[in-house]
């Protein structure tokens, strides 16, 4: 028996009317895609959150035909949409797994040079991205009011910030700070009980953040290392062995 003309895909997407690349084919569905088009419709942010859901896909419908042949049912239908699903998964893994072979890296990140420019010679161009680190976080810091910027760079000057990281930590702190004593200037009794007790529950929460960011930057000047000394004493027989700091006085 004959196979019907009908069951063969098209030359071309029906979605893009691109013709697929060599090696590469369309996939079934109320529409025939490429991989690009259908790439877009599965749920997810990056390749691999797509391929783990169609693996999902995968498992549930092989699951129902399993299922189905249980009760004495045709699965077939199901069969062939957990082989798509599964086939679809692997094909976004290796087209994933290509894609990052074209990427760039630089400052221990990865970008494609031919999509951000200026992303990319930050990345790569020595000593660029910490300028345009610096702008950004005088930037931040403006935006949040002349007192707060006046109040971050006095905090990373008053702790000698001895990199980006402690500058940034100061600049929450002036910042959290600066939001403490705002909601501490709202407080008065001619507010609700209610209102009142959550402002109070906000500004401890604060309160706790505040002091969080200080132990932790206590934790990342203390550099040092805690030394123990064992130190062993040679008692012979007859002998006393005296344990402490010995002060002799002045007729002995």
């Amino acid at each position: 028996m004959g196979r019907q003309r009908g069951f063969w895909p098209p030359a071309q997407c029906q979605r893009c009317r691109k013709t697929p690349d060599l090696g590469q084919t369309l996939w079934p569905g109320d529409q025939w895609r490429c991989l690009a088009c259908l790439e877009e419709t599965v749920p997810g942010k990056d390749t691999l959150s797509k391929s783990m859901f169609k693996m999902t896909e995968f498992r549930q419908e092989r699951n129902l035909a399993c299922a189905l042949e249980a009760q004495g049912e045709p699965a077939h239908t199901e069969h062939h949409r957990a082989e798509w699903a599964r086939r679809l998964a692997a094909e976004l893994r290796k087209q994933g797994t290509a894609r990052s072979k074209d990427l760039a890296q630089g400052k221990g990140e990865a970008i494609h040079p031919e999509n951000d420019h200026p992303l990319h010679d930050t990345l790569t161009v020595p000593d660029l991205a910490a300028v345009e680190a610096s702008f950004e976080r005088s930037r931040l810091l403006l935006s949040s009011g002349p007192n707060v910027a006046a109040m971050g760079l006095d905090a990373a000057d008053s702790i000698q910030a001895r990199n980006s990281l402690e500058k940034m930590l100061a600049h929450q702190l002036a910042a959290t700070h600066a939001v403490i004593m705002e909601q501490v200037g709202l407080v008065h009794v001619r507010e609700e009980g209610q209102t009142t007790a959550k402002r109070l529950s906000a500004i401890a929460r604060c309160l706790q953040a505040y002091q969080h960011g200080l132990l932790t930057l206590k934790k990342l000047r203390q550099t040092g290392n805690q030394r123990i000394v064992v130190q062993y004493v040679n008692v012979s027989e007859g002998g006393q062995a005296v344990i402490g700091n010995i002060e002799r006085g002045s007729g002995e």
